[in-house]
């Protein structure tokens, strides 16, 4: 070696364990690029003073003898039975030997394991090398485990495959039926026949028969030529909306609708369905008309009221569908008088017997027909009996006397009469009075809101024509049309009835012509309307 040159140990192959010359990165006996630097001289005297030291404690043998001692060939690797300057395999220099260590090799075992290491004829000493017997079997055990990992790997993914093509089919992604599962002669034959509902030709529905058409309802037959499911739909247009399954599943089905509506023209058509609802088969669209609703039960009277006075009484109950409302009375049990018929379809029923005698006793049947033409009537009549005559004067409860003057502008005449039944707003008013323009607004007010069963009489008193004419026209010009009926007491004759003295003066009658309130004075509308609301 020349003077200055790193003194650096042998390269070896970590594949074959040959010597790699220096500043060669293959190597040459197997072609790896694989080596490490090892001192093999410093390896077998640390393993011999390792023997020693375990023969010294007793464990093992002492170390070999010189003669004894096996060497490693640090170029082939061969097993050498004694110290030698050159290897007899590879004819190389020995100088750096290891020490094989005792009872770890022989030739057998050499050979064996070279063999199963399935080393190149140079390399064949590897196999003796502390810990490849280790390697090889790790080599043998890793392929062991790929070749089973695979193995596992593919039963999965055939569990996996299979179980997803079931599921694919199951939910309609793939056919039922795949012809390329099935052999060529199975392909080619047609498939067998059968009774089930699935086979049913549309020719094999037949005989449907619509019946018992009712006002709300119709039923539908119908047959098929084996046992099936089935249904109809149906609708008031051809796009149905509604449908009805039969019971139960059979040859001869029939389906019952309820619930129509009477004079209305109906569609339906018969449905073939397997047992889990799906469509096979619909007929052609059909239609039927519904008949009109009769109805022949006659209203139901309850809760009849009645509320006499001496001169008329009001008669009131109740139906449980609506109906008109008369009252035939009399003095005899015939009941040969009669209100007028009230032809509004009502529930709640008031009629009002006007002219009755004080005093007298009288027979009545309460009248109501539906829309129908169905009569509620009471069988046998009732009896009421009107009051002691009420006595005519000016008081509250007194009898309103009846009185008949001319209507200004027209010529007619207004008498009190002529409004029995209704409620009366009688007013006393003079053109003198200039608290009385103020009301006349009020009134015209009351009057444009035409509360049923109202009337409202204006009186003026002590005035001249011309004047009652300027207050109108006055009025007018400012505020608009007058429509409350305006009535002259020149000489204050009607005033003296109700004992007026002093204008404005308000009187109010009910429809029995009893004077309810007197107001003297100035009043507001709502105080007008809530007196009126009690009459």
């Amino acid at each position: 070696m020349a003077e200055g040159e790193p003194q650096t140990g042998p390269k070896f192959c970590r594949q074959c364990g040959g010597v790699v010359p220096e500043g060669t990165p293959i190597c040459p006996r197997c072609g790896q690029k694989w080596y490490m630097d090892r001192v093999e001289q410093q390896g077998a005297d640390l393993w011999q003073k390792i023997l020693e030291k375990r023969a010294a404690a007793g464990i093992g043998e002492a170390g070999q003898t010189q003669e004894q001692k096996q060497y490693r060939c640090p170029n082939c690797m061969a097993v050498l039975q004694g110290p030698s300057p050159t290897c007899p395999h590879c004819g190389k220099s020995t100088a750096k030997a290891r020490i094989v260590p005792p009872g770890k090799e022989d030739e057998a075992s050499i050979e064996e394991t070279a063999e199963a290491l399935n080393l190149p004829p140079a390399a064949k000493g590897l196999a003796s090398i502390k810990g490849a017997s280790r390697r090889a079997e790790r080599k043998g055990g890793r392929h062991r485990l790929k070749t089973l990992d695979i193995i596992i790997i593919v039963i999965i993914v055939i569990i996996l495959a299979g179980v997803g093509f079931m599921l694919a089919r199951q939910y309609g992604i793939l056919p039922s039926s795949l012809t390329f599962f099935n052999p060529p002669e199975q392909q080619q034959q047609p498939p067998p026949e059968t009774t089930t509902p699935e086979t049913t030709a549309p020719e094999a529905v037949s005989d449907i028969a619509i019946s018992d058409i009712t006002s709300d309802g119709a039923a539908i037959a119908w047959t098929t030529a084996e046992p099936a499911w089935g249904r109809v739909l149906y609708g008031k247009t051809e796009s149905y909306g509604d449908s009805a399954a039969a019971v139960l599943q059979g040859s001869a089905q029939k389906v019952t609708l309820s619930g129509l509506d009477p004079s209305t023209t109906y569609h339906f058509a018969v449905v073939v369905a397997d047992g889990k609802g799906n469509e096979l088969y619909r007929s052609n669209d059909h239609m039927f008309d519904t008949v009109q609703r009769v109805n022949t039960t006659p209203p139901v009277v309850t809760g009849f009221k009645v509320m006499p006075t001496d001169i008329s009484a009001v008669i009131s109950w109740t139906t449980d569908n609506p109906s008109s409302s008369q009252v035939l009375y009399g003095a005899e049990a015939s009941c040969s008088s009669s209100t007028v018929e009230d032809t509004r379809m009502l529930t709640d029923h008031i009629v009002r017997i006007l002219g009755l005698e004080a005093n007298t006793s009288y027979y009545y049947r309460i009248r109501s027909v539906d829309a129908d033409g169905n009569v509620a009537t009471m069988d046998p009549p009732n009896i009421f009996t009107t009051l002691v005559a009420v006595p005519t004067g000016p008081r509250i409860g007194d009898r309103a006397p009846d009185f008949t003057l001319p209507l200004f502008g027209k010529q007619e005449t207004i008498s009190l009469r002529d409004y029995r039944g209704q409620k009366i707003l009688l007013t006393f008013w003079a053109v003198y009075c200039p608290e009385c323009d103020r009301e006349l607004s009020l009134l015209q007010s009351i009057q444009d809101k035409n509360i049923p069963g109202v009337k409202i009489i204006a009186v003026f008193m002590e005035s001249k024509l011309e004047d009652i004419d300027k207050t109108i026209t006055n009025y007018r010009s400012e505020r608009g049309e007058l429509t409350v009926p305006v009535v002259v007491d020149m000489y204050k004759t009607t005033a003296h009835l109700y004992n007026v003295e002093k204008a404005p003066y308000t009187v109010f009658i009910d429809g029995d012509m009893i004077i309810r309130d007197v107001e003297p004075g100035n009043f507001n509308i709502d105080q007008v309307e809530r007196t009126l609301n009690t009459l």
